[in-house]
């Protein structure tokens, strides 16, 4: 027999899409689903998954570069008992995108929150402790994991790693 007592996904997504239209949701199995959530939203959002998802923890932060200063923010969160995996998507622009803070509604999320904004260069509004993470202090502003990012290759044959290729260009042939 089945355990009715956790929440599906269609029905979490549903839950918040009723209180926060300009929400959409990606249903991706049973127990995970993807919410698209506006950059004004966000707070919003996680503030559901803290109320509705009692046990929700924060696995990870994580920014993806699409170029061009397209960005998007992926917030996961997991709840044991309702076997539940929920997805956030939010969409960034510009050169310095910019979101608010969740990490007083979870903790957790302080240190992804840094990484994300030093690797690349999405600041987040209010975050009460923005310092460096990872990197040495020269590289601040440097954001290495924008594809932009231009590594000097200074070091490379110190670590016995071939060179890369060069990229081709776009729109020219591959060979």
């Amino acid at each position: 027999m089945a355990d009715t007592s956790t929440m599906k996904a269609s029905t979490f997504g549903r839950s918040v899409i009723n209180k926060l239209p300009e929400v959409t949701s990606n249903l991706l199995s049973d127990s995970r689903i993807e919410l698209v959530v506006p950059a004004s939203k966000i707070r919003d959002v996680v503030q559901l998954v803290d109320e509705e998802l009692s046990d929700a923890l924060p696995e990870s932060v994580f920014g993806v570069d699409l170029q061009n200063d397209q960005y998007n923010l992926i917030y996961i969160f997991w709840s044991w008992s309702n076997r539940l995996l929920v997805q956030l998507r939010v969409s960034l622009e510009g050169e310095n995108p910019e979101i608010d803070s969740t990490c007083d509604i979870f903790p957790g999320l302080e240190w992804h929150e840094r990484e994300t904004r030093e690797m690349f260069g999405i600041e987040f509004r209010n975050h009460p402790d923005p310092r460096l993470l990872l990197l040495p202090d020269e590289l601040e502003g440097a954001y290495p994991l924008r594809k932009r990012f231009q590594s000097d290759l200074s070091r490379l044959d110190e670590t016995g790693i071939n060179p890369p290729k060069p990229r081709p260009k776009e729109g020219g042939e591959q060979k």
